[in-house]
């Protein structure tokens, strides 16, 4: 398996091109994404979102229109962002194809022969999850390097947040975990869980 790195708009956002098998799977495409995607990927699978927020969005409904057989995979609670232009920030409004149920618990959703486990972590925005599979984390919003997402942004919940990152610290696994985050440098799962503890202690 090889994932491919890209950040794309004004705030840097990471856009990631997952390969296997001759197959691609994208997560979150945000503004300038269409035409990386383009490039690198020759049998699209899925798109998947780990959340709403528009910089993650903003080249979805460019990608329904290019590959209008291809499925966007977005938690439930979160459609509501791609759905209008809530934020006005100059997004094509689109629905999702799959909305992935929001119940504070992990769903397994197979995307064309790839699993891939949606962790439902809500606080940066309703649906906020990470997306899970195999030895990766794609954390979208929800934690970074040595930080965590933020929680006073409309529709955010410091409630959520802090019950979610409590959660997160409590995933088990066998061996550690690469991260990719939405913004910045990758980490791990490990290392991360660690640093919860001081985000909890000052929230």
């Amino acid at each position: 398996m090889e994932i491919l790195k890209q950040s794309f708009g004004i705030y840097e956002t990471n856009c990631y091109i997952i390969k296997k098998d001759g197959k691609e799977w994208g997560i979150d495409p945000g503004a300038g994404a269409l035409e990386w995607i383009e490039k690198e990927c020759k049998n699209l699978q899925g798109i998947l979102l780990t959340h709403g927020h528009f910089d993650h969005i903003f080249d979805v409904a460019k990608l329904k229109k290019k590959f209008p057989n291809v499925l966007v995979y977005c938690p439930m609670l979160d459609a509501f962002m791609l759905e209008s232009d809530c934020f006005n920030t100059g997004i094509t409004p689109c629905t999702p194809d799959v909305l992935i149920p929001c119940c504070k618990d992990e769903q397994e959703v197979e995307v064309h022969g790839l699993k891939f486990y949606f962790n439902h972590l809500p606080g940066h925005t309703p649906g906020c999850s990470i997306i899970m599979l195999e030895d990766c984390i794609f954390s979208g919003d929800f934690v970074f390097r040595r930080s965590i997402g933020r929680y006073d942004f409309p529709y955010s919940s410091a409630t959520d947040m802090k019950e979610s990152l409590q959660r997160f610290r409590e995933i088990e696994s066998q061996k550690d975990k690469i991260i990719y985050p939405g913004h910045g440098e990758n980490t791990l799962l490990f290392t991360e869980q660690e640093n919860v503890k001081f985000w909890l202690q000052r929230m």
